[in-house]
């Protein structure tokens, strides 16, 4: 397989994949499965299924707004904030998943009340932090400049 051929958002549209494939598993394997963030003295309950529909959509018009603007509009896009932006979001993926997984693996086994929740919570808000604060701005700013500048791709 030539990597050269391999394009930015094909990596969105595999993590989009990959997003469906878990997301699938953990709610066959739990269907009562949720993510509850504590903010103060409010709980949030998000089940699994609508959090990987809406991941599913954000990774998935991500790549296709790279596959727009390169494909369709024959644009050039800044080669740096594209790697930022693709660094930020799919690397916040695989971050979550490696904390997820270290978190299952050590598990303590003898206090099954104790859970390692706070550190995937914390490891969660982060990336999310990253994602709107610094991901989306910048995936934004990438795509308006690569519209509005007059040259084309060659």
């Amino acid at each position: 397989m030539n990597f050269k051929n391999i394009k930015v958002y094909h990596f969105f549209w595999i993590t989009t994949l990959l997003i469906l494939i878990v997301g699938i598993f953990k709610n066959y394997s739990n269907e009562n499965s949720a993510i509850d963030i504590n903010i103060h003295d409010t709980y949030y309950v998000i089940t699994n299924f609508d959090l990987t529909i809406v991941l599913i959509l954000l990774y998935f018009f991500n790549g296709f707004g790279y596959w727009l603007v390169k494909k369709k509009l024959n644009r050039n896009l800044i080669k740096t904030l594209t790697i930022i932006h693709s660094i930020i979001f799919i690397g916040g993926f695989i971050t979550y998943w490696s904390v997820f997984l270290y978190c299952e693996i050590n598990k303590n086994e003898l206090f099954p009340l104790f859970d390692d929740y706070e550190i995937i919570n914390k490891t969660l808000v982060l990336i999310l932090l990253l994602i709107v604060g610094i991901g989306i701005p910048i995936y934004i700013t990438n795509l308006l400049i690569a519209i509005l500048n007059k040259r084309k791709s060659l």
